[in-house]
């Protein structure tokens, strides 16, 4: 009966809280490229739910950089850039009450209503700039989004990062590379065509395991420090390869993917349909393909 009622409360909230995105206006003007790569329904959301707890529970922890005790003291002040739906940042406000924390994204999926008193969410696009004053933060985190930031842009993004940290405080960078170890020929394909769909976009996605490279070129970040998790993708991960399995294949597998992904394998929409969400499911079963989730941190003298 308790675990009904507890089940019964959390659903009513979350669907009041997709209620309340739902109804929000965004600024984002129709790209199908840009929807590629960020939440558009509930089933997108649930996703980044999903892989927020995911990477909780690879690493056992919200962040790799040393700032518990000052987010345990109170008056740390956090922000999060591409939050999403704000899952990382409701986690944390919730458990460092007496911490401040801010939320920014350029696509209004977050909550404005149903959020501790002690988060604020800022719609604003990164790539003008970060709309804060110099040496504002105590913690900046930023969440994957390298299948959106340009090769040219890293530098830029990476500065202003570090412009509105204060000195002593900390920035962290959360991003996945595929390691191409133990991987199927349907998985490489897709992987493939994905890296060719961000090139002609800019995007280079080998840029990945190196931008601890771009953190230590800044003057104010000369060390930097690289916390790293791998994992299989697939049955053969075990839960954690399913979990991701199911992130994988929905991610892959929606209208505007199957338009960028199809023509580049050579495949119409319904081959591309059921590659993705057969034939990779199946050659999965038989291989082991090793992703890797990384941290980098780094203080700012």
């Amino acid at each position: 009966m308790g675990n009904s009622h507890s089940s019964s409360k959390r659903k009513s909230k979350k669907m009041a809280l997709y209620k309340e995105i739902d109804n929000k206006p965004t600024n984002l003007e129709p790209n199908k490229e840009l929807k590629y790569y960020i939440p558009n329904n509930y089933e997108d959301i649930d996703r980044l739910h999903m892989f927020h707890f995911f990477q909780r529970y690879l690493f056992q922890s919200n962040y790799s950089s040393p700032i518990e005790e000052k987010l345990t003291q109170g008056k740390c002040k956090v922000l999060n850039i591409g939050c999403g739906p704000g899952t990382w940042l409701l986690d944390l406000a919730n458990q460092y009450e007496k911490s401040i924390f801010y939320g920014l994204d350029s696509n209004s999926v977050y909550p404005n209503e149903i959020k501790p008193s002690n988060l604020n969410f800022i719609n604003a696009n990164m790539f003008d700039g970060l709309p804060f004053p110099e040496n504002e933060f105590d913690f900046i985190r930023q969440d994957p989004m390298s299948f959106m930031i340009k090769a040219d842009q890293w530098d830029f993004i990476i500065s202003e990062m570090i412009r509105v940290t204060k000195p002593g405080g900390y920035i962290e960078i959360l991003d996945i590379y595929f390691t191409h170890k133990g991987a199927g020929p349907i998985l490489s394909k897709i992987y493939e065509a994905h890296n060719t769909s961000c090139l002609q976009r800019g995007v280079d996605l080998r840029i990945i395991p190196n931008i601890d490279k771009i953190i230590q070129s800044n003057q104010n970040t000369p060390i930097v420090y690289r916390d790293e998790k791998s994992y299989i993708l697939g049955p053969n991960g075990g839960k954690v390869g399913m979990i991701k399995q199911d992130i994988y294949i929905g991610y892959h597998d929606n209208e505007v993917a199957t338009e960028n992904l199809s023509p580049l394998l050579g495949v119409t929409k319904e081959e591309y349909n059921v590659m993705i969400t057969k034939h990779l499911i199946e050659e999965l079963k038989n291989t082991n393909p090793e992703f890797s989730l990384v941290r980098y941190w780094a203080k700012k003298d």
